[in-house]
């Protein structure tokens, strides 16, 4: 049983720290949705793009854990670097390395992995969220044509991103998966939304887009359980986002509770601030012990469905909540626009909803532990 970091491993996360403060902490809190270019150049330049995907396409060769130490150090200076960071080996790159042909792996990856393209992933619709099953955009091989036809709602860096994983009905009734280029024709943005962290989501229109059969990514009996699977994984970078808020938050609430005195002494000594740190980072650290577990455990086996849903509800929850009881102890100070907790505060909130809800990952914790029980 280990509960302590390799040497290597300790060796990434140090790394990724002190690059965050070198080159990302300047600008952090200032993106508002934008994608940071510059940042991910430099990621680029490190060798932090595509740290999980195979060095033949660029990649590090690492793992799902060297991706979760390097998000985690990254995003406890810049959470909108470390976006960009965990996404070059999760979500599309990630799918298109396990499920992908060759020819996909050599089109799409390298690029990912040099910083010059960004994928999205493109789930939801209208009327299919939480339910993805419910879907209803259809694809239809005739040949060596497959035609997209629907709408899908909420894609995250649309703008930026020059592919799309998109998630389809096959004519036979399965769901797979295929990658749709931005010139494609056919294909289209559509409106977009912006979100209370400032984040622009998109619609994307699918109208007759052909493209050739080769783009179908995951097709077939089993295409709709092997995306899930992959989804799992995704779960992993969900939670540690939320983790890597929420210690961003406890550092903030500490600096200042250290440095703020009332009634002739530091915030930091009275016993309700106490508690509200203690609570924090007691909830911090088993949330990020869970995630380390669900990561360690996608490297050996096949990505836990009980162990990512635990590692995400778990790790949304607490990053919400420590980052509430950070604005708590910064007060007015840390509710104005423009300081970091109030970033962090809008940030967190929406990755309890992103990549199934806490209620979803709850459902399905039960329908695992109610099938093998609790180990």
């Amino acid at each position: 049983m280990q509960f302590t970091l390799t040497e290597t491993q300790r060796d990434l996360k140090e790394f990724a720290a002190e690059l965050a403060a070198e080159a990302f902490a300047d600008r952090a809190f200032t993106w508002a949705g934008d994608l940071p270019f510059e940042n991910r150049d430099r990621l680029a330049d490190e060798g932090l793009l595509g740290l999980a995907l195979p060095e033949r396409y660029g990649g590090g060769g690492g793992t799902v854990v060297d991706v979760i130490l390097a998000q985690e150090a990254v995003g406890r200076v810049c959470p909108d670097t470390a976006h960009v960071l965990s996404r070059s080996s999760m979500g599309p790159p990630r799918v298109i390395d396990k499920l992908g042909s060759e020819a996909l792996k050599q089109r799409y990856l390298p690029p990912v992995c040099a910083g010059e393209t960004t994928m999205s992933v493109a789930i939801s619709e209208p009327g299919a969220g939480s339910d993805a099953g419910a879907m209803t955009t259809r694809a239809s091989v005739d040949g060596d044509t497959v035609t997209l036809d629907g709408e899908k709602r909420w894609v995250g860096k649309a703008e930026e991103a020059s592919a799309f994983l998109v998630w389809a009905r096959f004519d036979d009734d399965d769901v797979g998966a295929v990658v749709v280029d931005t010139d494609a024709p056919g294909f289209s943005l559509g409106e977009a939304r912006v979100n209370m962290a400032g984040h622009p989501q998109h619609d994307l229109h699918l109208d007759g887009c052909e493209l050739p059969r080769e783009q179908v990514l995951a097709h077939g009996d089993e295409s709709f359980r092997a995306l899930l699977t992959e989804f799992n994984v995704e779960r992993c970078h969900n939670a540690m986002m939320c983790v890597a808020c929420g210690l961003r938050a406890f550092d903030e609430a500490m600096a200042y509770a250290t440095d703020r005195e009332q009634f002739s002494q530091q915030i930091s000594e009275f016993q309700g601030i106490e508690w509200k740190l203690a609570d924090v980072a007691t909830r911090l650290e088993a949330a990020r012990l869970l995630i380390y577990r669900a990561a360690d455990s996608a490297v050996r086996a096949e990505p836990s469905r009980l162990e990512t849903s635990m590692a995400k509800v778990l790790a949304n929850e607490a990053g919400q909540k420590a980052v509430d009881e950070a604005l708590q102890i910064c007060g007015a100070r840390g509710y104005q626009q423009g300081h970091p907790v109030e970033y962090l505060y809008r940030w967190v909130r929406g990755w309890k909803i992103a990549g199934g809800t806490v209620e979803v990952q709850r459902n399905g914790i039960a329908r695992e532990l109610k099938k093998h029980g609790l180990g």
